[in-house]
């Protein structure tokens, strides 16, 4: 039995697959038999006032082995100046909460984006004398980059710096894309440090998948997750205004974020009533949403930071037998071309995807084909139960050579 701290901005019962990996990483070292705690802050994303709808709280188990901070500092603003005084403050308040724990952790696992999170397991590494395992999920500062969030060049710099030092002193590296690899290699770190492990899908969840043939008249295009600035949605709002005179496909889109209000004014400006956004949902509900869709889209912003991502929805469709239509490129690409379980529009184009919802709508051996090889590939690459082994031996392996050390440093000296 190891004894693990995990840091983590988002946890349950946030929304969104920062929290909901978290959640399954905890839960799957709890079931190897390892003692896990989780420090976290209070939730928040998108906005603190989601979670007094009790929906929200629907498995108090991920209640248990739980450490909250609380920020003052509003989350989520798109100003660059609030996130530097969120994850300011947030990073303070973890530190001062690690220094008050005693030293009996073996290892601690902290989790980015943003940045500052794996600063606070730098601190914990020191703290608790104790490996540190940096979950990489997101490229930082690249990702700010790359939707036009912040460019000034002095604090780029210092956060690659403090990017570099992380992967530095890191015992070990996860990340949930493999497009992370050359990333992090180019920083001068060795390919055996790093270890892929993708967002995954629990056996429970992978039973969702329903087998029998939906043959409805009327189709709908579900899009779920984030509306922010790296999705690029305007792109399924023009295509659904190219099809509005179409009135057996529909648009669904379930989401939260940045870009919410911005997007359901273009829908109402544009008059289209063929597309709706609902408001977020949990997540029992947004599967719901996808069982009762007959395709699914994913986009990503043309930028080459984002040809690195694997958004976690893609799975999800997967486990469901969606057949997806992606305007993306890259990685994400990749994996739906290998996975034969959709079709992809690299150069993001509206007529291209247009022409792809009117194929899999009126042909349903196609649509379903595609769904069906999509949950094969959920099923050999994306299940918890398998893809948490490779953390255990991680974890394995780092307690044996510290055990070594610790053997023979009084040798050495």
């Amino acid at each position: 039995m190891k004894r693990i701290l995990i840091i983590s901005q988002n946890y349950y019962p946030e929304i969104g697959s920062a929290a909901n990996r978290v959640k399954n990483i905890y839960k799957e070292l709890k079931k190897l038999g390892h003692k896990v705690t989780v420090l976290t802050a209070e939730p928040s994303y998108p906005n603190r006032n989601l979670y007094k709808d009790p929906k929200f709280w629907n498995d108090p188990d991920f209640n248990n082995d739980v450490i909250r901070i609380r920020t003052r500092t509003r989350k989520y603003s798109h100003n660059i100046i609030n996130r530097l005084l969120l994850y300011t403050e947030m990073t303070y308040k973890f530190i001062r909460t690690i220094r008050k724990l005693g030293r009996n952790y073996d290892f601690v696992l902290a989790t980015t984006p943003a940045i500052f999170i794996g600063l606070a397991g730098l601190a914990a590494k020191r703290k608790l004398k104790c490996p540190f395992i940096l979950d990489v999920r997101d490229l930082w500062p690249d990702s700010l980059i790359g939707v036009g969030v912040f460019n000034y060049k002095p604090i780029i710099k210092m956060a690659e710096l403090l990017e570099k030092k992380l992967y530095m002193e890191a015992q070990h590296i996860i990340i949930n894309s493999e497009g992370f690899k050359p990333h992090i290699k180019s920083k001068g770190i060795s390919g055996d440090k790093i270890s892929f492990i993708p967002n995954s899908l629990t056996k429970q969840e992978l039973q969702n998948f329903d087998f029998a043939p939906k043959n409805r008249e009327e189709k709908t295009v579900i899009y779920t997750g984030n509306i922010g600035l790296a999705q690029d949605l305007d792109i399924l709002i023009d295509v659904a205004e190219k099809m509005k005179d179409n009135k057996k496909i529909k648009f669904q889109i379930i989401g939260y974020g940045y870009r919410s209000k911005e997007l359901y004014k273009k829908i109402v400006d544009r008059n289209l009533p063929n597309i709706k956004l609902l408001s977020a949902a949990n997540k029992v509900e947004v599967i719901k949403a996808i069982q009762n869709a007959d395709i699914a889209f994913v986009s990503l912003v043309n930028n080459k930071v984002f040809d690195t991502v694997l958004p976690g929805k893609v799975i999800d469709y997967m486990s469901l037998g969606k057949p997806i239509i992606g305007s993306v490129s890259g990685y994400v690409a990749t994996v739906i071309k290998m996975a034969k379980c959709g079709m992809v529009s690299e150069q993001r184009k509206v007529d291209e995807i247009t022409e792809f919802i009117l194929k899999l709508s009126s042909d349903s051996a196609l649509a379903q084909q595609l769904g069906r090889n999509g949950y094969d590939y959920a099923v050999s690459h994306y299940e918890w139960t398998k893809n948490i082994t490779v953390l255990s031996e991680i974890l394995e392996k780092s307690h044996e050579t510290e055990n070594l050390h610790v053997r023979l440093e009084p040798l050495y000296k």
